[in-house]
């Protein structure tokens, strides 16, 4: 099986240790996905199904959709960012569809898949020095694993921040 290149349009410098807020809400469009520390098993077949499931229920997947993993020890969600539905109210009554809006922490790692927990920690540790709270953490695979023996680990950690 031929697997598809889902590497994000993200430059790293963009995001490496910055803040960033979101005043507008994003909207996405969430599936459960396999994990192990950290790691989709599925990723490529998840973001064809939570591109499938959204497309079929009325939503428009963007061009160029931002990808999120919210992480797991064997479960996790992957986020696929669609356009916002009308009135909000469809939105609300659709448990798969999420919105996110707010402040947000993101840093950049380049480590192996099997370091990532450790580069969470270190992340999460350097946002409670600095008084920061942490709602969520949100992963975006810059490099999709398709592409890592070419490119290289590339991950950006999101903290959304309270």
């Amino acid at each position: 099986m031929v697997e598809h290149c889902h590497c994000q349009k993200i430059n790293p410098e963009d995001c490496h240790e910055k803040e960033h807020l979101w005043e507008q809400p994003h909207f996405f469009y969430r599936v459960t996905t396999r994990m192990a520390f950290h790691q989709p098993f599925t990723y490529n077949e998840d973001i064809a199904l939570a591109m499938a499931e959204a497309s079929s229920k009325g939503y428009i997947v963007k061009e160029n959709a931002l990808v999120l993993l919210k992480s797991g020890l064997f479960r996790g969600e992957l986020f696929v960012e669609i356009q916002p539905p009308r009135g909000n109210k469809r939105c609300s009554k659709d448990d798969s569809c999420r919105q996110l809006q707010g402040r947000f922490y993101s840093a950049v790692v380049q480590t192996p898949s099997t370091r990532i927990g450790k580069d969470i920690a270190r992340v999460m540790r350097e946002l409670k020095k600095n008084g920061k709270q942490v709602k969520d953490i949100y992963l975006c695979l810059i490099t999709c694993p398709s592409c890592i023996r070419k490119k290289g680990n590339q991950t950006v950690i999101i903290a959304h921040l309270q």
